[in-house]
């Protein structure tokens, strides 16, 4: 039988693309990993890595055994979060989404998914695109929201809705381009974003996924492309103005969950979280708790 950390490292090689890398990752010596990784070998009794200066890279032995390693930790940590529930509850979910996207939409929504699933024990995290879906590959995330998924054939990907990003500014008046802050959205947000709007590709200030919201902009008298649904309550009440004449983005929301987890709560989490996105889209999301 394979043990779970030689598996972790086995994965952790793959993901750094060298034996050190895969050290830092897990937190060993590089010889702890060549100690793992020899004794994977040994015991599938084919090399699962051909290793040159550049790095690692998997051999066809080691590309067929990627899967079922990925098996053994997803079915080890399932297993550890199972028994881990409290005694008061039957199951437990584990969901996770973009720093963004807790603000106003996963947050109602696992604020419905606790009054709703009664019988279930919630832990909730955050984290970037990448953390999420290396969290949800290794079996520590039971459905992760996010915007840029990593595609892998046992995480089944479902499109939620679309956020519109819209330019908003804090001058009554609608002028952005003097004191406007570039938030990277990723790669095909920049693509979009050349294409309409080239003279402002090289702001003064930027900022990374979103991190830094209405109050950031607020603060500093700026301007910048922000979720209509996170600054819903800022027009309403005249801190922020929308650009008027500036298009709107479409930034695409998706949920990934294991396809073959045995957890009954994923389902009924992902018809509350299609809910939520269809009342985001009609406008009808509840607003700020402060508002």
């Amino acid at each position: 039988m394979i043990d779970i950390e030689v598996a972790r490292t086995f994965l952790a090689v793959i993901e750094t693309g060298t034996f050190q890398g895969a050290a830092d990752k897990v937190h060993v010596t590089q010889s702890t990993v060549s100690a793992r990784i020899r004794t994977l070998e040994d015991r599938l009794g084919q090399r699962v890595f051909a290793r040159s200066k550049a790095g690692a890279r998997l051999t066809s032995h080691g590309y067929h055994f990627e899967r079922y390693a990925r098996t053994i930790v997803r079915a080890w940590e399932q297993g550890r979060q199972q028994a881990g529930i409290p005694e008061t509850f039957d199951d437990m979910l584990i969901l996770g989404g973009q720093y963004n996207l807790w603000a106003r939409f996963l947050s109602q929504a696992l604020v419905e998914m606790q009054e709703q699933m009664t019988n279930v024990a919630f832990k909730a995290e955050a984290g970037t695109p990448l953390a999420l879906s290396r969290l949800l590959s290794e079996g520590l995330l039971d459905i992760a929201v996010l915007h840029q998924p990593r595609l892998r054939t046992d995480i089944a990907v479902e499109h939620l809705m679309d956020d519109d990003l819209i330019m908003v500014t804090t001058d009554p008046k609608g002028e952005f381009e003097d004191r406007y802050v570039y938030v990277d959205w990723g790669e095909e947000y920049r693509d979009r974003h050349a294409q309409i709007l080239p003279k402002l590709m090289e702001p003064r200030t930027t900022v990374a996924l979103g991190f830094f919201g209405p109050s950031f902009l607020i603060a500093s008298e700026a301007a910048g492309y922000l979720p209509r649904r996170l600054v819903e309550t800022h027009l309403a009440k005249g801190f922020l103005f929308e650009v008027p004449d500036v298009p709107t983005i479409a930034y695409p929301v998706f949920a990934a969950y294991q396809s073959e987890s045995d957890t009954d709560a994923i389902q009924p989490a992902l018809q509350i979280l299609r809910e939520k996105a269809a009342a985001t889209l009609s406008g009808n999301l509840a607003p700020h708790f402060w508002a």
